[in-house]
């Protein structure tokens, strides 16, 4: 290889805009009352109401459950940051 080959220009990498948080509040509301709905239609075409029933609170516990551990990993991180602050 030759040392008078180099490498074209690259560009500098630049990071594409957060969500607006509205939005992002929007989607975490609308987006489960669009599965709620369209587990209640299928529930009526089908007729397996138990089914969708059974599986709406399962989907609920999922959420919940989730949710809980999430926060605890949060608060976690947040205390971990808080002690990194002092130490410095």
């Amino acid at each position: 290889m030759s040392s008078d080959r180099r490498l074209e220009r690259v560009e500098a990498f630049q990071p594409l805009r957060p969500v607006p948080r509205r939005r992002l509040i929007v989607r975490v509301v609308i987006a489960p009352l669009i599965w709620v709905a369209a587990l209640v239609v299928a529930a009526v075409i089908v007729e397996q109401s138990f089914a969708i029933q059974l599986g709406l609170i399962v989907a609920f516990a999922a959420v919940a459950v989730s949710f809980v551990v999430l926060s605890l990993f949060r608060s976690l991180r947040d205390r971990e940051r808080r002690r990194d602050v002092v130490r410095r």
